[in-house]
C-alpha cells in the first residue's frame, strides 16, 4: 500500500505538462508552490460558483437520468489521487462523466493540462467507481460555455506518471518548458531561469 507521500495528484500531472521543473521544485527540493494572482482569483470564483450555481452546469446535458456528486476524492491502487469537482452519473447505462470548472474563457483548443486532468479523473472513476467514462466536460465560467472532451487515451497517464516518478526518484533536474510565457506567473521563476 502506498503512503500519502507516494501519491501523485492531478495537480502533479498538470504541473508536469505545464513545466516539468515544477515537479522537481515541489517533490525533490520540497519548495512550496504558491498561487499567483490569477490562480487565487480562479480558486475564489471556483469556491463561490460551487456554493451557489453548480447545478446549472448539468442543465445543459438534456439528460434526465443523470445524478451528480460533487467534490469527491478518489484514490487508486496505482498511487493516484484527485478531488473531482463534479461527476455526472448515468446509472442505467453505467456511464460517468467528470466535469471540471475553470474560471476562464473557452480557448480555441482545450489546453493539454486540462485534458490530462480529465483523463486522470476518468481513469480513477473507472478504477474506483467502476463506471465507463468515454468523455468529460469542462465548464468555462467567463464565457459560460461547456466543452465535451474525449478521454480515450488513458494509457498516457501511466507514461506521464513514469516520467514524474523518474524526476522524483533520481532527483533529475528536467528541461524547462519551451514556452517562456509560462514563466511569467511561475512562483519558481527566480530560481529556475535565473
Amino acid at each position: 500500500m502506498l503512503d500519502s507521500q507516494d501519491l501523485l495528484s492531478a495537480a502533479d500531472f498538470m504541473n508536469y505538462e505545464y513545466c516539468p521543473r515544477i515537479i522537481y521544485f515541489t517533490h525533490v527540493l520540497k519548495q512550496p508552490q504558491t498561487k499567483g494572482p490569477k490562480q487565487k482569483k480562479g480558486l475564489e470564483k471556483d469556491f463561490s460558483f460551487k456554493k451557489t450555481n453548480r447545478t446549472k452546469i448539468i442543465k445543459q446535458y438534456k439528460r434526465s437520468n443523470l445524478f451528480k456528486i460533487y467534490n469527491i476524492m478518489l484514490k487508486s491502487k496505482h498511487g493516484l489521487i484527485t478531488k473531482i469537482d463534479c461527476i455526472a452519473i448515468d446509472v442505467k447505462k453505467n456511464y460517468a462523466f467528470p466535469i471540471q470548472l475553470k474560471y476562464s474563457y473557452k480557448p480555441k483548443l482545450v489546453y493539454r493540462t486540462q485534458k490530462v486532468q480529465l483523463i486522470l479523473e476518468a481513469l480513477l472513476i473507472e478504477e474506483v467507481l467502476h463506471y465507463k467514462v468515454p468523455y468529460g466536460y469542462i465548464k468555462y465560467i467567463k464565457s459560460n460555455q461547456i466543452t465535451k472532451v474525449l478521454v480515450n487515451k488513458k494509457d498516457q497517464i501511466f507514461k506521464i506518471m513514469s516520467r514524474i516518478k523518474d524526476i522524483i526518484k533520481n532527483e533529475k533536474f528536467p528541461e524547462p518548458t519551451p514556452y517562456i510565457k509560462r514563466c511569467v506567473d511561475c512562483c519558481y521563476k527566480r530560481i529556475c531561469r535565473g
